[in-house]
């Protein structure tokens, strides 16, 4: 095994290589001014800016936020809306004292931070992968597309996935109320929390259940808070608007591109042309089918993770970010000599590899669905044997 882990070395070089060019060649992007402006950022900044100076119940005011947007960061015809729970804008309040530039080159640094974080927490469960070459793990985060597009575009979606590995981690140490409550914080894009949970209440971990419900109970009661009844009325609209009654001149006016959305939403939406009552019903099928795959297997984090990338409705290329969760854990699998697992690897590194392509092939991130649905079905193939002090693959029994 050794000498074919020393061979793998400089292929993963050859590999790398380009990615790490494509990585650095996009992030310069984030010392042009003129760029700078139109990144997501602009959205967190506006809502930090609203909630401090009193206007938070407008926090889902489409043409307040393009007033603010256009005044504190840079005109623009039309807004980003902020999407997300509102207890994410206290998040940038700190950071609406400072002048736009300023504010997104912080959370810039700061993301890179919590990366480092979670490259920390996942360490001590990839030892395999520093065995084939000493810089994987870290190549892996640092080099997976998603990962440079959340740090240029100023997204959350780093926070999200230092919360979800925060979640495994105390899922390996048996505490499941407490990974259940840090769970309920990431309800900010509930999209993938909800699905996490109803999982885990499937296969009957009453105390993750309770941990969770705790603490969405105490970020919706902060969101109410800060946006009041009318606020929230409006994020029910807002959230009517990208869902039930989607149209194409909805997804203009919100910037919501199905298209580049990595799930099965997106991928049968770029496969249809389009959203229709056919592509809608198919969308709706295969995600039921999805999860109640999901639901007769054993409990497992990575698995309930993949499940709720597929089943989200609303996705963005960023939240991809997510996947470096089952994709070092699939590898690691391979490596340790488990048993069926070279499949699984060999899918994995589909994932991680096929964002660059698909960037440049026409930004075809739709397509990224079909081999993460594969390593959805074959997941099953990473041996149970596998203890999760070394996969975070969490077998045990039900509480």
């Amino acid at each position: 095994m050794a000498n074919y882990k020393a061979r793998l070395r400089p292929l993963l070089v050859i590999v790398f290589v380009p990615l790490v060019f494509l990585c650095l060649n996009g992030l310069t992007l984030a010392f042009s001014k003129s760029e700078i402006i139109h990144f997501d950022f602009r959205t967190q900044y506006a809502a930090g800016y609203m909630v401090r100076t009193g206007d938070g119940h407008r926090l889902y005011d489409y043409d307040e936020n393009r007033r603010v947007q256009s005044e504190k960061v840079g005109p623009s015809e039309l807004a980003l809306p902020f999407i997300h729970l509102a207890y994410e804008a206290l998040l940038y309040v700190p950071f609406s004292l400072l002048t736009y530039q300023s504010a997104y080159y912080w959370f810039l640094l700061i993301n890179v931070l919590v990366l480092v974080w979670c490259y920390q927490m996942l360490r001590p469960h990839l030892s395999s992968l520093v065995e084939v070459w000493v810089y994987l793990p870290a190549a892996i985060l640092g080099c997976f597309l998603p990962v440079t597009m959340a740090l240029l575009q100023g997204q959350s979606s780093i926070l999200l996935l230092a919360i979800v590995i925060l979640v495994g981690v105390r899922l390996e140490r048996g505490q499941d109320a407490w990974a259940g409550f840090f769970l309920g914080l990431s309800c900010t894009k509930f999209q993938y929390a909800v699905p996490i949970a109803l999982l885990f209440l499937v296969w009957r971990r009453w105390r993750f259940v309770g941990g969770f419900a705790i603490s969405a109970a105490f970020v919706a009661a902060i969101s109410v808070c800060v946006t009041g009844i009318t606020g929230l009325m409006s994020y029910a609209h807002l959230l009517g608007s990208m869902s039930a009654h989607f149209s194409s001149q909805n997804g203009m006016y919100l910037g919501i591109r199905p298209e580049l959305m990595p799930n099965l939403r997106g991928l049968i939406y770029g496969l249809g042309g389009g959203a229709s009552r056919t592509t809608n019903l198919i969308t709706f099928i295969l995600s039921i089918a999805v999860f109640l795959w999901a639901a007769i297997k054993p409990p497992s984090l990575p698995l309930a993770l993949l499940t709720a990338f597929l089943v989200s409705y609303h996705s963005t290329f960023t939240d991809a970010t997510l996947l470096i969760v089952p994709i070092t854990i699939g590898l690691a699998a391979f490596l340790q000599n488990s048993t069926g697992t070279g499949l699984i690897a060999a899918t994995c590194a589909i994932v991680f590899v096929a964002p660059a392509p698909l960037l440049l092939a026409g930004v075809r991130f739709h397509l990224l669905a079909v081999p993460i649905l594969c390593l959805f079905c074959l997941w099953d193939l990473v041996s149970p044997t596998i203890k999760t002090a070394h996969a975070m693959q969490d077998t045990h029994a039900a509480v």
